[in-house]
């Protein structure tokens, strides 16, 4: 939009000459503001509780959100926001929550918020500090990656509205709540984390209680039992030059590995300074071959033939791996040997889960207060 040109002691054409203003009108003009945008907040304040169903307190120097019981007899979760100080030299920095009460108890998160720029990474590390920025963007690619071809299908434009937790192992983060709008689908993704007591891992589910991310039906599952998956095939691996193969599934070491398919034992532990303990089945029937490397123990010996189903080994952190994990890799039998996604394979069924009404309840606080920490922030 075009800027006017400011016109410095200078008056427009038959206009008098404007007077100066007295000190003492403009301390009253600035009070009369103060007050008009207290007003105001207090009014915008009063929408957002309605909104959102929680209630702001103030006057504590933190911000301090309590769920609205549904029914008077219900009692009152709480849910302490505090802001922590920024930390560093940043220009902007995320915006830093402690929280106590409800959910994720005693735990510091942060909200961030962004325009996408000239790329997803590029415009994290504009804000995030240098030793979580790109670790922060591999997770937000990761998890659009269900979604759009992060590669050719992220606009310049699109908006994240983001809430993260630092893990105490490590550098490692989690995403508990991902707003994505995008401008290649012309609509807006939302994820959201939550874990029952009857999950052993939690999951990401949209803002109704569905599922986002697929899984795999547990007859053919080469894993069962898994906190999440951390690379698809085709994606690229820094130093190399041909795409990933296989399907990462992070997972603790001694979960059991079954055979996806029926078929026969063609070898194990080949090149194992590489993929440590391993295992590859073939399967006639099927026209492929699967593999599972990265073991901590390998049950099954070569020529040995194996039901669908059958556990073959447990998991683990063998070899060229940098975190406990199982990689699995489907690959057509014929030379070209074509890799294959197991959730887009036809042999492969899938099915995602659905919040049930037992939870629902407490799925509808986990998500008020996700809302409510990004309006905060």
């Amino acid at each position: 939009m075009h800027r006017p040109t400011v016109l410095d002691n200078q008056q427009w054409p038959d206009k008098k000459p404007r007077r100066s203003i007295r000190p003492g009108m403009m301390l009253f003009v600035l009070i009369l503001g103060v007050n008009a945008g207290l007003i105001a907040f207090n009014i915008s304040l009063g929408q957002i509780e309605a909104k959102i169903g929680f209630r702001a307190d103030q006057g504590t120097g933190a911000r301090k959100f309590t769920y609205l019981p549904v029914q008077s007899s219900q009692k009152v979760r709480e849910a302490r926001i505090s802001r922590s100080p920024d930390q560093g030299s940043l220009v902007s920095t995320p915006d830093t929550f402690r929280l106590s009460g409800g959910y994720l108890e005693g735990k510091e998160v942060r909200t961030l918020h962004l325009t996408v720029q000239s790329s997803l990474t590029f415009s994290v590390c504009r804000i995030v500090s240098e030793d979580q920025c790109r670790g922060l963007a591999v997770r937000i690619a990761r998890q659009l990656s269900w979604f759009l071809d992060v590669d050719r299908e992220i606009r310049k434009g699109d908006k994240v509205a983001l809430i993260y937790q630092s893990l105490p192992a490590g550098p490692e983060l989690k995403i508990l709540k991902l707003d994505y709008v995008s401008g290649f689908l012309h609509k807006t993704l939302a994820m959201n984390f939550f874990k029952t007591a009857e999950m052993n891992y939690g999951s990401y589910f949209d803002n109704r209680g569905n599922e986002m991310i697929s899984r795999l039906d547990s007859r053919s599952s080469p894993i069962r039992n898994y906190s999440e998956i951390t690379a698809l095939p085709g994606e690229h691996r820094r130093g190399s030059g041909t795409g990933h193969a296989g399907t990462d599934f992070k997972a603790e070491v001694g979960t059991p590995v079954y055979s996806s398919f029926a078929g026969r034992v063609t070898r194990a532990n080949w090149n194992t300074k590489r993929n440590g303990y391993c295992i590859e089945i073939d399967h006639p029937d099927k026209g492929v071959k699967t593999l599972y490397l990265h073991l901590d123990r390998v049950l099954v010996r070569p020529g040995q033939w194996v039901g669908q189903g059958m556990q073959i080994g447990l998991s683990g952190n063998t070899g060229r791996s940098y975190a406990p994990h199982l990689h699995y890799e489907i690959k057509s039998r014929d030379r070209k040997k074509t890799v294959y996604n197991p959730f887009l394979f036809k042999y492969h069924k899938k099915y995602s889960r659905t919040i049930s009404n037992r939870h629902r309840k407490e799925f509808d606080k986990v998500i008020r207060l996700y809302d409510s920490l990004l309006t905060a922030g």
